[in-house]
């Protein structure tokens, strides 16, 4: 239900903001005043703020750009393109992750119209704080991938009404002040969102969403390169709001957490949700989706995968692995296929093996035949595991080791593994970190887990794709280079070092 609603709400939207209509209205009676009369109006704003994050392919960029910089994926096309420099770390400053510096700059002026323009709706006050809180938390989201993609970046917490150098060319702000107002809007909106919504508006921010978010913001400010190490504290304490919530749980079956049979899970607590019927979903898994693939439309482009060195660091009794990763599996033909086996039948794009990676699990489609941008994978931005691992995590480096040991455990628990009960700091980090690349692999964290811990140096030597693009170590690759196009077209923005 949510879905349709989802897709007539954004119908509503860009019918408002379109220039053009089959009835002959004068263009100036199409004012800001006559687009917010009332809650729905407002609702298909806020819609249309959500629908910045769903544009064409730009999903294999998003996660190019967040999993693809770590020590476990590959990708298959390793000439000179944005694919493998991605992969391997060796980042241009032309690459393809910088359509996402305009499609969240997008994201947060539609958050910022919401925000100037709601009272016009004439809501009740506490709903209107609650519509407001929403735009909040969206445009929080946005500056959070900004400013840990990008360090410094510019400012804009007005709408845009007019395109003067003044309102559109801003320069870089410190990486503390993005912070600064990231956290803001977060604690804003974590007391004004409800903690659910009805069935038929699953998907939306919640309050639940806004601590957890909040509680990543904070872990990922006392680490690198920030090291403002007292907000492990105020990390703990927003996950353990969430945990003690009572609104979320693991699945007792790790795989059922992305089964498109079992959408918006109490597992799940901030997603994007996704559409078949309507041929307007994610292009993810077309991509992912491993040679003749029986999970993705048609043969699916098998573009990336994960190295056989993550697969063989699993316990062969965790239950992830399998689910994870498509070591084996059998065909749209019904033929079964293993990865680098001999035995294998003629496949696409040269078979399955070798250094083009072993499939990534977590997207399946089994009945997508309408389009190969019409999965309905929901993209998972942040899960109740997620959740328990920070806080284990942020425990940790405040000293409590002992305290960290339950949360780490649950996890490991569902996965089918044996308790951790060391109370060495040190040793506990590195479980916790290895725990994080096992139970989130793909899921669009693995390179801001590095940037935070200091670990991209190190992950190099793990790198096979950065070992095939000899990527040499450089502060510089710390971030992501300003998009040359922004460069260009705003004289006030400065290049991160070394590009």
């Amino acid at each position: 239900m949510y879905k349709y609603k989802l897709l007539t709400i954004l119908a509503a939207f860009f019918a408002f903001t379109a220039c053009e209509s089959l009835e002959e209205v004068p263009y100036s009676s199409l004012s800001v005043d006559n687009l917010y009369q009332n809650e729905a109006d407002v609702d298909a704003a806020l819609y249309g703020v959500y629908s910045t994050h769903n544009v064409s392919n730009h999903d294999l960029w998003y996660f190019l750009a967040t999993s693809g910089p770590s020590e476990s994926v590959v990708v298959r096309l390793k000439g000179d393109g944005n694919q493998g420099r991605l992969s391997s770390l060796s980042f241009t400053a032309t690459d393809a992750h910088g359509v996402w510096w305009p499609n969240f700059y997008r994201m947060i002026n539609r958050a910022n119209a919401v925000m100037a323009n709601v009272s016009k709706a004439g809501l009740d006050p506490a709903l209107e704080e609650e519509k407001t809180a929403e735009a909040r938390f969206l445009r929080a989201f946005a500056y959070f991938h900004l400013v840990k993609w990008f360090g410094d970046v510019p400012l804009h917490l007005e709408e845009t009404t007019d395109f003067s150098d003044e309102s559109v060319k801003k320069p870089r702000a410190p990486m503390e002040e993005v912070y600064a107002v990231i956290i803001d809007d977060l604690q804003y909106a974590e007391t004004r969102l409800p903690a659910s919504y009805i069935s038929a508006e699953q998907g939306r921010a919640t309050s639940g969403a806004a601590k957890s978010l909040l509680g990543k913001v904070y872990l990922n400010m006392a680490g690198k390169p920030l090291e403002l190490t007292a907000n492990y504290a105020l990390a703990s304490q927003k996950f353990a709001e969430v945990i003690n919530s009572g609104s979320y749980a693991l699945q007792s079956n790790f795989g059922d957490v992305f089964s498109i049979d079992n959408e918006f899970n109490d597992e799940l607590i901030f997603v994007r949700p996704n559409i078949r019927e309507t041929g307007v979903g994610t292009v993810l898994t077309f991509f992912a989706g491993v040679p003749q693939s029986p999970f993705a439309n048609r043969n699916g482009q098998y573009q990336f995968g994960f190295t056989e060195y993550f697969y063989n660091s699993f316990n062969p009794e965790d239950t992830r692995r399998d689910e994870t990763l498509l070591y084996s599996y059998v065909d749209a033909l019904g033929r079964e296929v293993t990865f680098n086996s001999p035995d294998n039948p003629a496949l696409p794009f040269g078979g399955y093996g070798g250094n083009k990676g072993i499939g990534f699990g977590k997207l399946k489609d089994p009945f997508n035949d309408i389009s190969a941008f019409a999965h309905t994978n929901d993209i998972i931005f942040i899960r109740y595991a997620d959740v328990l691992l920070m806080h284990a995590e942020a425990l940790n480096e405040q000293g409590q080791t002992t305290e960290a040991l339950p949360f780490l455990n649950q996890v490991r628990s569902r996965a089918g593994l044996e308790n951790v009960s060391t109370t060495d700091q040190a040793e506990l980090r590195d479980i916790i970190k290895q725990e994080r690349k096992w139970e989130l692999a793909g899921e669009y964290v693995e390179y801001g887990d590095l940037q935070r811990w200091g670990d991209i140096e190190a992950s190099l030597f793990l790198n096979e794709d950065a070992a095939v693009f000899n990527t040499v170590y450089s502060p510089a690759i710390e971030l992501l280079p300003i998009p040359q196009g922004q460069i260009e077209t705003n004289e006030n923005l400065t290049q991160n070092p070394g590009y």
